[in-house]
């Protein structure tokens, strides 16, 4: 009965954590969690990991926008959302940041993953279980880790559970000390997956470890490094590229996912049918939400020549602009003239969903398909999950390391190719550095739209700032839907500052501990 009653509580707790946000998270009643029984069970353990999970970040969590809307791909329809007021406005301070939740929610984990690493070793069961839920401990404690790492720099490296009787007022940690123990843990956490059972994609695994230590040291720099880790996953994976590109984002247990959030009528749902469909007025009618921009169209290829509408001899008609491009743009674009939901979408002026400079309209004349549910009602709760790890991007880390190390430029190019080949699109042939440089950047804008990598891919290859980046285009179209001139007008244009390569510590936690140092431009 004793044990019982624990379990109840823990997995109540665990159902209350997915609606908590990052303030109230701190109310949970801490001897729930720290019964000895806890780290002697494995059901009672992995409880108490089931929690931790609910608490991982995804690009459904922030409800109004997604960061593609502050990024050169989207412009987000509502007015009033961080993405408008203060990202695309370098407006972001220690006290708005939209990242000073994820610093709370990150150090909370984690101080209940180091109570969990401290007593893991007197789990009882089999070993195979046993050094599953260590493994997932230690992959979930560098996840949250890399988190912090890509969005703050050098961070505190906490280890061990934190008692109010202890000095709670750590210095940070430089960036390659963060990165140093980031790679131990998933490290630690590979190698007790090798001799650990398999559970699904929404808990860790070895692929989960190896190809987030890919995307860790690909976006350090450690180029040669990335290309070891992900190459592994290749080499070992049993994933494969799902033939659907489009299914890929709407359906659980998709071949391709390595890690990923689910969610399931009724307890556990998100809104992102009905954030991110356009506006109408037609009875299928959203609230708008991410509307791609022109910038984004024009990086699709035509499917027959791979090259792109601007450039000679790719087979682009104007009269036709949507037609013959990468089977991606049709799966992740909706664009005026497309058949979606049942009924014809018209973005051009005096359309059912035309551009407007007010209201939930489409600003940019464009919508966004992928990761939105056809088959359900818009109007309805959603249940898409929220990809965090995938086979593809693991092959385009690959490439991008590889091509940045300046070695084995042709398996950097099979790398892309392989990914081409899933949408049938022609394969490259390029030998040259500099040009697969330029190639893998296109793709990976391509291949993870919407999927939140651009916003940190920006960044990490220090064009955030560019004018290409920062002048948004949307569609130029007459009330018949036809192009005017190159179909292409400045939307707006936006403003950056470089500090925010970087984003700044809490201004909460600056008062609390003065021994923090801010992010250079935060001062």
């Amino acid at each position: 009965m004793k044990n019982i009653k624990i379990l109840f509580s823990i997995l109540s707790l665990s159902i209350i954590l997915i609606s908590c946000d990052s303030d109230s998270i701190e109310l949970e009643p801490q001897g729930s969690i720290s019964s000895e029984i806890v780290f002697k069970d494995p059901a009672f353990a992995e409880a108490f990991l089931n929690a931790i999970y609910n608490n991982i970040p995804n690009g459904y969590s922030r409800g109004w926008y997604m960061l593609a809307s502050a990024t050169d791909d989207a412009e987000n329809s509502y007015p009033w959302p961080a993405s408008n007021t203060i990202f695309n406005t370098a407006n972001i301070t220690p006290n708005n940041s939209r990242f000073n939740g994820l610093w709370n929610n990150s150090y909370f984990q984690i101080r209940r993953l180091n109570n969990f690493i401290k007593n893991y070793d007197q789990l009882e069961g089999t070993d195979p279980v046993k050094n599953r839920l260590k493994a997932e401990a230690h992959f979930l404690r560098g996840y949250f880790y890399s988190l912090l790492l890509r969005t703050f720099g050098g961070v505190p490296i906490i280890t061990v559970p934190q008692e109010l009787t202890d000095d709670l007022l750590v210095s940070r940690n430089t960036e390659e000390e963060t990165l140093a123990f980031i790679i131990s843990e998933l490290d630690t956490s590979a190698d007790l997956f090798a001799n650990a059972s398999e559970r699904s994609s929404t808990r860790g695994s070895w692929d989960a470890a190896m190809a987030l230590k890919g995307r860790v040291l690909l976006y350090q720099g450690k180029y040669s490094e990335s290309a070891i880790a992900s190459k592994k996953v290749l080499d070992n994976t049993s994933k494969t590229l799902d033939s659907d590109y489009e299914s890929v984002f709407v359906t659980d247990g998709a071949s391709e996912v390595i890690f990923d959030t689910q969610f399931s009528d009724p307890d556990k749902i998100h809104w992102a049918n009905l954030f991110n469909t356009p506006k109408s007025s037609t009875s299928i009618s959203g609230w708008g939400g991410t509307g791609p921009t022109q910038n984004l169209i024009d990086q699709y290829e035509m499917k027959d020549t791979g090259l792109l509408p601007e450039e000679a001899g790719s087979g682009y008609d104007s009269s036709k602009p949507y037609e013959g491009r990468d089977p991606r743009f049709e799966a992740s674009i909706l664009y005026d003239g497309v058949e979606w939901k049942g009924q014809t979408w018209e973005f051009r002026p005096e359309g059912n969903a035309s551009i407007a400079s007010s209201g939930d309209w489409t600003r940019t004349g464009y919508g966004m398909r992928k990761m939105i549910q056809e088959d359900r009602n818009h109007n309805e709760r959603s249940t898409q999950h929220w990809i965090h790890l995938r086979l593809a991007e693991v092959y385009l880390n690959y490439a991008e390391a590889l091509i940045e190390a300046g070695t084995n430029l042709d398996l950097a190019v099979d790398a892309i190719n392989t990914v081409r080949n899933r949408v049938s699109m022609p394969p490259i042939s390029l030998t040259n550095q500099s040009e697969l440089r330029k190639r893998v950047k296109r793709e990976r804008r391509i291949e993870l739209a919407f999927e939140e990598h651009r916003f940190w891919d920006i960044r990490r290859w220090g064009i955030a700032g560019n004018s290409e980046v920062l002048t948004i285009y949307r569609v130029d179209m007459d009330t018949d839907g036809n192009l005017i001139n190159d179909g292409k007008e400045i939307w707006e244009t936006r403003s950056w500052n470089d500090a925010n390569y970087k984003f700044p510590i809490p201004q909460g936690e600056m008062d609390k501990n003065p021994n923090l140092t801010q992010n250079p431009g935060y001062e």
